[in-house]
């Protein structure tokens, strides 16, 4: 058969004159090849209506991705019958792609929806994790016709999170936000993982959602033992435990407490050890950053060093199991600043952000000149107890230090003490219990009728109050107006939060603003008080 398909190469000469034999085995011949075509071709079709028979099923939320592998040759292929008929050479060459050697082997993926969306390979030592952050609010003042204070709609913050293991020692997480000011990179980091005992299972925390990279308690005994982690690029710096330990979706209120809000480190670009041992009941950061707060870079050769501790002594112990969550620690940085004052606006209601729709959302308490800078040397410290007991929490930081500041072109630095605390303590109604604040608020049940009942999701009711005091050294070396501002306020907040599910949560909140002197709200207004009414949606995954 294969030398009578070889044989139509071409059309057929003619026999010589006599030789009838030959001619009837050329005739033959050809009506035997286009049998065979037309069995080749019935196969074919054949093969093709089985192979849409036996596809597979879409694939489920979570399901294996394999790479696409290449399709098996059809009996007609197979044969080397090409598109044009026989003989005439195959279209494509099946198989004939050999993978480069030189590239590692590729790995199956799994794909899951759970608190974030996750890919992962089968082994977990690769990973990507998306999140979202997305936040919704109304803000209404008194007194009223406040400028440029003004009852406004906000977004706060709209963020995405990108974090994941490339191996099974190396991270990295990336997040992006777009609120109050411009679109910011916020979050750029890789970390290296060492002393740690990878399992290789689902449950390897990677980088937390949203910051810190702590894991909530159920985590515990799952994944690596996290000892000792490198951390190098933009992250948080180890500076209280308010800001350091609880991310901005977990917050109890809906901003920071004035302290922290106002004079926490926020974030830098450096280089970070961090780890958890002693079984978990000690976690550590040692840091080296630029230096400015909220900064990308730095404006002198002098580096701030970070150090950061929070102990739970009584993690393990069964004598005393009302405390086996209690968080004791604190934090220390300092170093020598040469930039603009950050931050150059002290305020009760929003973080650090400068510019944009900051002016128009929290009420001001202290502005400094425009000719003020940070330059010299600069000294902070905390200290703090967090309690996790069931369903109520409490906590109480201390923050404290000062701040060298340049006037114009004077020679001399100015020195400003400044210092504050805050008292905050939360309870679930619903009865939900916390162990850390971290990711972890999940509904004993989602808001819904369900069996003949209605389930009213989490409602978590808080009250906090704060307070922050600048040196007098502002008015009397001329850093700010003592007609226009106040170096000393406070802040009471009384609010709930209600959590539809574990992605979903409201926060309803009462602020109310006391400074020690009265404060400019509008050109020629002044007010030694400012209540907030305070309505935001949140929605995180």
């Amino acid at each position: 058969m294969f030398l009578a398909i070889v044989g139509l190469g071409g059309p057929a000469q003619a026999p010589p004159a006599g030789d009838a034999p030959l001619a009837e085995r050329l005739r033959r011949m050809e009506e035997t090849n286009r049998q065979i075509l037309r069995q080749l071709d019935e196969v074919n079709r054949k093969y093709e209506a089985l192979s849409k028979q036996l596809a597979p099923a879409p694939a489920p939320a979570s399901a294996v991705v394999e790479p696409p592998a290449e399709p098996a040759p059809s009996p007609r292929a197979a044969a080397g019958v090409g598109a044009e008929g026989v003989g005439r050479g195959r279209v494509s060459e099946v198989g004939a792609a050999k993978a480069d050697p030189s590239r590692p082997e590729g790995k199956k993926v799994e794909v899951e929806a759970r608190d974030g969306l996750e890919f992962r390979s089968a082994d977990g030592a690769f990973k990507l994790v998306f999140h979202d952050l997305t936040q919704a609010e109304f803000r209404g003042f008194s007194p009223a016709n406040q400028d440029p204070v003004h009852d406004s709609f906000f977004v706060p913050r709209q963020r995405w999170y990108f974090g994941g293991q490339v191996g099974r020692d190396v991270e990295f997480y990336t997040s992006i936000n777009r609120g109050y000011g411009s679109l910011d990179l916020l979050d750029a980091f890789i970390t290296l993982n060492f002393l740690e005992t990878f399992r290789g299972d689902k449950e390897s925390a990677g980088v937390g959602a949203q910051g810190t990279g702590g894991r909530t308690e159920a985590d515990r005994g799952k994944g690596p033992n996290r000892k000792l982690r490198v951390r190098v690029g933009r992250m948080k710096t180890p500076y209280l435990y308010e800001y350091f330990e609880v991310a901005e979706g977990d917050l109890i209120a809906p901003e920071r407490s004035l302290y922290a809000g106002n004079l926490a480190t926020n974030r830098q670009v450096g280089a970070m050890a961090l780890g958890e041992v002693l079984d978990d009941r000690v976690n550590y950061a040692v840091g080296v950053f630029n230096g400015p707060r909220r900064s990308f870079q730095d404006f002198n050769d002098s580096k701030d060093v970070f150090g950061y501790l929070n102990a739970r002594p009584f993690l393990n112990s069964e004598s005393l199991p009302g405390l086996k969550y209690l968080n004791l620690g604190g934090s220390i940085n300092g170093g020598w600043e040469n930039n603009v004052a950050q931050p150059n606006v002290f305020r009760t209601a929003n973080d650090q952000t400068p510019g944009g729709a900051a002016g128009n959302l929290s009420p001001t308490f202290l502005q400094y000149n425009n000719n003020v800078a940070e330059r010299g040397q600069r000294e902070q410290y905390s200290a703090h107890a967090v309690l996790y007991r069931g369903s109520l929490g409490l906590l109480a930081e201390y923050g404290g230090g000062f701040q060298d500041y340049g006037v114009g072109t004077r020679g001399r630095p100015v020195h400003v003490p400044f210092d504050g605390y805050t008292l905050q303590a939360f309870y679930f109604l619903t009865g939900e219990k916390l162990t850390r604040r971290v990711n972890v608020v999940r509904p004993l049940h989602d808001l819904g009728y369900r069996d003949g009942r209605l389930y009213p999701g989490a409602v978590e009711v808080h009250a906090r109050y704060s307070t922050l005091e600048l040196g007098r050294q502002v008015f009397a070396d001329g850093l700010a107006d003592p007609n226009l501002w106040a170096n000393r306020a406070s802040a009471v907040d009384v609010g709930v939060n209600w959590y539809f599910n574990y992605y979903t949560k409201i926060y309803l909140d009462w602020q109310h603003a006391m400074f020690a002197d009265p404060v400019l709200v509008r050109p020629g207004g002044y007010s030694a008080r400012n209540d907030l009414f305070w309505l935001r949606f949140q929605l995180y995954f």
